[in-house]
């Protein structure tokens, strides 16, 4: 065979291996579940168990998931700690705040997010935002980082200045975050109700949108209650946002708001789906269809259908808090618990 015949040979086989591997790639996507049906718990123990008041996980490139700590309420031992792909938990960073609520539960930090390298963590109780690079960081290796090195971003001063939730009293709890199509970060603040617009170059703040108060439907509590923002997700267009309503907790009436992501401030909130009782949070499922968690002030927690409230796609979920779409594994969804302090892996059906 002359040395022509053989590169001729060697190209044909490259091109067959890199076809080939396009095809199983294009496999692998063609079988993301564009909206579950339902969900499947892995059976065995959890993916982590023993956090202390969790309130939010994310995850990044290599299959690491993030997760907050609140802590004890006592002594200040909020945490972020991250656990591996395969399962173990490492303490990342170390003494954020802790302090125990009016309704006698740790609070502190809350919902945070990965980006290149990054993690941008939210505290309430400092009413600030932190960001931390753990580009370097090696679980179980690099030694936990401790909070009080980390940048942090006075938010609540600016909330309660700006005073969106008027007429109640000034609060501010920044809670969860998404980044925006220009890359600005929106924190949606559980004290003001509001959205709040971090400008991703020079830090500037301001009210992006606000969700009013909406009548109680019971005749227990207040004629009016709040809608509370909890979670937040950007879908290319607007952004979603599940809202957890103020007491007495009225069964079918926490919403999932529409927000336009690329308005004028204030920006008027729009009801995308109402019917939901007490939401924590949502995510995106592969078809751009959110998929939300109910904390069960009514009965059981539960993973729902975010376009059909009455679609319950897995229960008992005990007091879910967050839910996160994999970034790295086809059809699997991560959701923590805040009661038992443990992480459920789910598979979509």
């Amino acid at each position: 065979m002359t040395t022509k015949s053989c590169l001729i040979r060697l190209q044909l086989l490259t091109l067959v291996a890199v076809s080939l591997l396009v095809f199983l790639n294009g496999c692998v996507q063609d079988h993301r579940i564009p909206i579950p049906s339902s969900f499947s718990a892995a059976q065995g123990p959890p993916v982590a168990a023993g956090l202390m008041a969790p309130v939010g996980l994310t995850d990044d490139k290599d299959g690491n998931i993030w997760v907050t700590e609140a802590g004890s309420g006592t002594v200040n031992n909020g945490q972020v700690s991250v656990i591996t792909p395969s399962g173990q938990r490492f303490a990342a960073i170390t003494g954020f705040s802790s302090a125990i609520s009016p309704e006698n539960s740790p609070e502190g930090l809350n919902h945070l997010l990965y980006r290149d390298g990054k993690l941008y963590i939210l505290n309430g109780v400092d009413e600030k935002l932190y960001i931390a690079d753990v580009s370097g960081f090696v679980p179980g290796t690099s030694p936990p980082i401790a909070a009080s090195t980390l940048p942090g971003y006075d938010i609540g001063t600016f909330v309660r200045n700006a005073h969106p939730n008027a007429p109640d009293p000034k609060d501010s709890n920044p809670y969860h975050l998404a980044f925006g199509p220009t890359g600005d970060l929106f924190i949606v603040d559980a004290g003001a109700n509001a959205i709040i617009r971090r400008n991703k170059d020079s830090g500037a703040l301001s009210v992006y949108a606000v969700f009013p108060n909406i009548a109680n439907p019971t005749p227990v509590g207040p004629r009016m209650i709040n809608a509370v923002p909890t979670g937040i997700v950007y879908d290319g267009t607007n952004f979603l946002v599940t809202t957890l309503t103020g007491f007495p907790f009225p069964a079918g009436a926490a919403s999932i708001y529409q927000v336009n992501a690329n308005g004028t401030a204030p920006v008027t909130p729009t009801i995308y789906k109402t019917g939901f009782t007490g939401l924590t949070d949502l995510a995106l499922a592969p078809g751009g269809k959110p998929v939300v968690t109910e904390f069960g002030f009514a009965g059981a927690g539960r993973v729902a259908n975010g376009d059909n409230p009455a679609t319950t796609l897995f229960s008992p979920a005990i007091t879910p808090v967050d839910i996160q779409l994999s970034t790295k594994n086809p059809d699997t969804y991560y959701v923590l618990y805040y009661g038992p302090g443990i992480i459920v892996k789910l598979t979509a059906n």
